[in-house]
């Protein structure tokens, strides 16, 4: 689904409100706290949004400034993002994730969308002590030796305040709003119920599984309330990169911090959009683009927002890093598919690009390849052909893709979303503060380091070993399998409909590509065989490989060159 221009997206608007206003009995159901339903469209008309409640109050000859005069003098997209932004954290945190989403709205809807600041009214001091003496049964006085009543900022989820423990550390603490679960259960509840309506209203919808994105975006966020989730990454983080000096992660104050609070290390230093020597700037952009890119590609466990407020530079040259509500997970086999794009992007072999990320996702509905590839290799040639390879965008070709791949009715798994904003934030930024970096060349390492595991002597032993035990299981299923499909049989319920037409020609070709492809697997097993037993302890040895192992290369070749002249033959 893709609304465009602004009448598209006040009649899309209209729509899904439409629902909300007809609906206030079952709203009041399904939302949790019916106050919480009233003060949402309370909010929606003070931003000029009533028109969009009823049809009856829009009227064709009429204009669209003149439709939402309530707002006049502001721009449509503009006055959404404040809304937004008064409606609450929930709606703050889904306006950000809808603005890594330009398929599925208007791209300067979206570009308003990314600016959604995360950034409200600070909690009263007292309603702040409240909350403290709450989770530890003490005042702040009692447990710091200094305690900052104004506050270092005031986010959606958390309000942040330094203060000095006992034994002289600087540390911060991040405490969470107060009756905030509630007005996000609340919140969530409603999503959940205009996402189950959405597919009623735009049957397009269902290509976004929009229930599937609320329900991934409500776990996120009861995450990010939990601040113990917190504390764990940055453990996590912290010994992800044990090996690395220069990047420092805050410590984590165990005694004082609990679901509600979470206590840590102070880091101080200069963020890295206001650094001014050259110089510095390039090393520091390198040092940012490598951290970056082993949480990517080798630990698969990454910062979700590393923009210049979280990457500091401090003093000692090390790296600080903060913030870590966010973060994303990629399994070794998609880190594996991501870097496959890259190498096949570096080779210029575009069909390859298309190949792969074809794979990658789920067809949602018949998908017209042809024009698919055609997309693709449209999109690498705008970001990569002919191209330095300074000047690739990789975050930006692999934005568009994704994009593409939706609008071919092709759905990727969800943590790929979170890994392109990062590449986009992780590579904007490295950009902007050293001059004529190179990510790919940054990103180089870690590709290689990838493709040698990938192919490694252990890596293939394991994969046999997997692949023998499938095979095993299938082999031990084929009894019970068969059992029931001769009860089957026996009992009249099983049918076989054959249609001859001169099945003989047919029934040779079949039994030669049955060969072919018999000769083909113990040819590939051939191959495992002679890697594996390249080196073998005891065994005779020939130029460096012994004798099984060259027994096995024989059969390969002996196998490759029998296919090999079969298919050119057309046998």
């Amino acid at each position: 689904m893709r609304l465009d221009g602004d009448g598209e997206v006040v009649m899309a608007s209209q729509s899904i409100f439409r629902v909300l206003y007809l609906s206030t009995r079952a709203i009041r159901t399904v939302v949790k706290d019916a106050a919480r339903a009233s003060e949402i469209t309370t909010i929606l008309a003070k931003y000029g949004f009533t028109a969009l409640l009823s049809n009856r109050n829009l009227r064709p000859w009429k204009s669209k400034d003149e439709q939402l005069k309530e707002g006049e003098g502001e721009d449509l997209a503009e006055r959404l993002v404040s809304m937004i932004e008064e409606l609450g954290p929930t709606f703050v945190k889904f306006g950000q994730v809808l603005s890594t989403r330009p398929d599925l709205i208007p791209p300067h809807i979206c570009a308003k969308l990314a600016t959604l600041q995360d950034h409200v009214a600070p909690v009263p001091t007292e309603e702040i002590r409240q909350q403290l003496v709450d989770a530890f049964g003490a005042p702040p006085e009692d447990l710091f030796a200094q305690f900052d009543e104004r506050p270092i900022a005031s986010a959606s989820i958390a309000q942040v305040h330094g203060a000095l423990t006992v034994d002289g550390d600087k540390v911060v603490l991040k405490v969470q709003r107060p009756n905030l679960r509630r007005t996000i259960e609340s919140d969530l509840s409603l999503l959940r119920f205009l996402s189950e309506r959405a597919v009623d209203i735009f049957p397009e919808a269902e290509l976004l599984d929009l229930p599937g994105m609320i329900a991934e975006f409500e776990s996120s966020l009861i995450r990010e309330l939990d601040f113990t989730e917190e504390a764990r990454s940055i453990r996590r983080f912290d010994e992800n990169f044990a090996a690395k000096d220069h990047i420092h992660l805050p410590k984590v104050y165990d005694d004082l911090s609990c679901e509600t609070v979470i206590t840590m290390e102070r880091i101080e230093g200069t963020k890295l959009t206001e650094l001014d020597d050259d110089e510095d700037k390039s090393k520091v952009a390198e040092l940012y683009l490598d951290a970056a890119y082993q949480m990517l590609f080798q630990d698969g466990f990454f910062h979700g927002d590393l923009h210049p407020g979280n990457v500091f530079l401090e003093d000692n040259g090390r790296l600080g890093l903060i913030d870590f509500g966010m973060v994303g997970h990629l399994s070794r086999s998609m880190r594996e598919k991501v870097v496959d794009v890259i190498f096949s992007v570096l080779r210029e072999d575009l069909e390859g690009v298309a190949r792969i990320w074809y794979s990658l996702g789920t067809p949602i509905r018949t998908v017209n390849y042809a024009q698919f590839e055609s997309d693709v290799i449209g999109i690498l040639e705008k970001y990569a052909v002919g191209r330095p390879l300074d000047e690739i965008d990789i975050g930006g070709f692999m934005r568009d893709l994704a994009e593409g791949a939706v609008r071919h009715g092709i759905r990727l798994p969800s943590d790929f979303t979170m890994m392109f904003k990062a590449m986009v934030t992780t590579e904007g930024l490295a950009r902007q503060v050293g001059e004529g970096v190179n990510p790919l060349e940054a990103a180089r390492p870690y590709i290689e380091s990838v493709i040698k595991e990938r192919y490694s002597k252990d890596r293939l032993k394991a994969r046999a070993f997997s692949e023998l035990i499938q095979l095993t299981d299938l082999m031990g299923q084929l009894p019970s399998r068969l059992d029931r499909l001769l009860s089957h049989a026996e009992q009249g319920d099983a049918q076989l409909h054959v249609r001859h037409h001169d099945l003989q020609p047919m029934a040779a070709k079949l039994i030669r590509a049955k060969n072919r492809q018999a000769v083909a697997l113990m040819t590939s097993a051939a191959a495992v065989t002679a890697a594996l037993s390249a080196q073998l302890p005891g065994m005779p040895s020939l130029w460096g490989l012994s004798v099984l192992s060259w027994l096995s290369l024989l059969f390969v070749g002996a196998g490759s060159m029998w296919i090999g002249v079969g298919l050119l033959r057309g046998k």
